[in-house]
């Protein structure tokens, strides 16, 4: 996965060097995001200001990845809500999403999930499948409603959608290579595209 912020602008490398222009590493380029679109070879995900979650489908247990507690506040009515539409998630699966909800000035972003990737399915670890394989699983085995959403992708436009991102809500871009394949790993791994860490969890919240 390739991350890019506007915040962090040399994560995007300048333009080259011309006659009469000397490239500059502190402004973000369209060049390098328009070559990587015009590759083929990625999808475009906004990158959400949020907590990036591990949810158990069978018990509805929520983990952090860092293992910090879930500042997670819901009203009792909004629980409800969001519990009705997690229990409508296959079992036997462990999804990462991103749980929006204490710092998010937009009321609209208050008791959402985004889903971003299935881990597991049906008790089975997707080890060697694609990302892509399992966003087709989630698109086609999963319902989704209004708390608990599917991640937007776009395959054009990385450039234009690089420019909305305000470095709050919507942090940055992120890109992924649905043919990048789901690998172990205790310690994260430069380059690889999808990686499912191997740690012990601890349940942070429980609907």
């Amino acid at each position: 996965m390739l991350y890019y912020y506007p915040n962090r602008p040399t994560l995007i490398p300048a333009d080259p060097p011309r006659q009469g222009h000397a490239g500059s590493l502190t402004d973000p380029k369209p060049d390098f995001l328009n070559d990587l679109e015009a590759s083929g070879r990625y999808v475009a995900e906004l990158k959400k200001n949020g907590d990036n979650c591990m949810l158990f489908t069978d018990d509805l247990s929520l983990w952090n990845r860092r293992k910090e507690p879930l500042r997670y506040n819901p009203t009792p009515l909004a629980k409800e809500a969001v519990r009705a539409e997690l229990e409508r998630l296959p079992k036997g699966c462990l999804v990462n999403l991103e749980l929006m909800h204490y710092h998010c000035k937009a009321k609209a972003m208050k008791d959402l999930f985004i889903v971003h990737c299935l881990m597991t399915w049906k008790d089975k670890p997707l080890i060697g499948k694609t990302w892509g394989y399992s966003r087709e699983i989630l698109e086609n085995e999963f319902q989704f409603g209004t708390h608990v959403i599917l991640s937007p992708i776009y395959r054009v436009g990385f450039w234009d959608l690089f420019q909305k991102t305000d470095g709050e809500i919507d942090e940055g871009l992120v890109l992924k290579d649905p043919t990048g394949k789901l690998v172990y790993s205790t310690t994260p791994i430069r380059d690889v595209p999808w990686m499912l860490k191997i740690r012990k969890p601890n349940n942070k919240y429980s609907f």
